[in-house]
């Protein structure tokens, strides 16, 4: 967690760690649940190098939101609340479809989960933005390709010493081993949550408080 990764500064408000984000959560299927418990099993044997997520952590994020709008108002639940109408409406035309998780791999010290294939949560995050800007909330700027995926870790430090850049070097290899068999899992994707998201820095860790549920395929 560099400094550079930090949402809030040094002696700053707790507000500044707390961010609207649009996740996708899968704690209601179990496949899903038990997939990334194989993977925590590997994180967990190094965490001077990687933060395990927890299961009740574990999101896919289709969009994050700038915590104030373009007139620098602060984003609050009333803003959230409008923008939930406007996103809902957005996912009128798009129905629950089924995505595969997987395979696990190291990036840097953070382990990555990929998702495929990659139309349909693209078409999501493209519907999810376009209800945000309706709704007036200050956006990144759109990717050119949506990187879909989850993470089974973050990354604690960098690796700049020989003994952690093994270590690191390990934990790729063993997370390329524990996917197998089984390298994916399946998931449905019918409903997104207007969360807000926690960063936390000691441990690196990602929390959430979910605010309002938004269904695909519904007016």
């Amino acid at each position: 967690m560099t400094p550079g990764r930090r949402w809030g500064r040094e002696g700053g408000s707790n507000e500044d760690c707390v961010r609207p984000h649009v996740l996708w959560l899968p704690q209601d299927q179990p496949q899903v649940l038990g997939y990334f418990e194989r993977l925590r099993q590997i994180t967990a044997r190094c965490p001077d190098v990687i933060s395990s997520v927890n299961p009740d952590d574990l999101h896919m994020t289709v969009q994050k939101i700038d915590p104030h709008t373009a007139a620098g108002q602060r984003v609050d639940d009333d803003v959230l609340k409008e923008a939930a109408v406007a996103v809902q409406r957005e996912l009128a035309d798009l129905q629950p479809f089924t995505i595969e998780i997987g395979p696990a791999r190291a990036s840097g010290s953070a382990g990555i989960v990929e998702i495929w294939p990659e139309q349909q949560p693209t078409e999501l995050y493209r519907q999810v933005r376009a209800g945000l800007t309706a709704a007036g909330l200050q956006l990144p700027p759109a990717e050119t390709h949506f990187w879909c995926h989850m993470s089974c870790g973050y990354g604690v430090q960098d690796t700049d010493t020989p003994e952690l850049a093994a270590r690191s070097d390990r934990l790729a290899s063993d997370l390329g081993r524990a996917i197998r068999p089984g390298i994916r899992t399946s998931a449905t994707v019918s409903t997104v949550w207007l969360a807000w998201e926690h960063q936390h820095t000691d441990p690196v860790r990602y929390t959430f408080e979910r605010v309002h549920d938004l269904h695909l395929g519904q007016p």
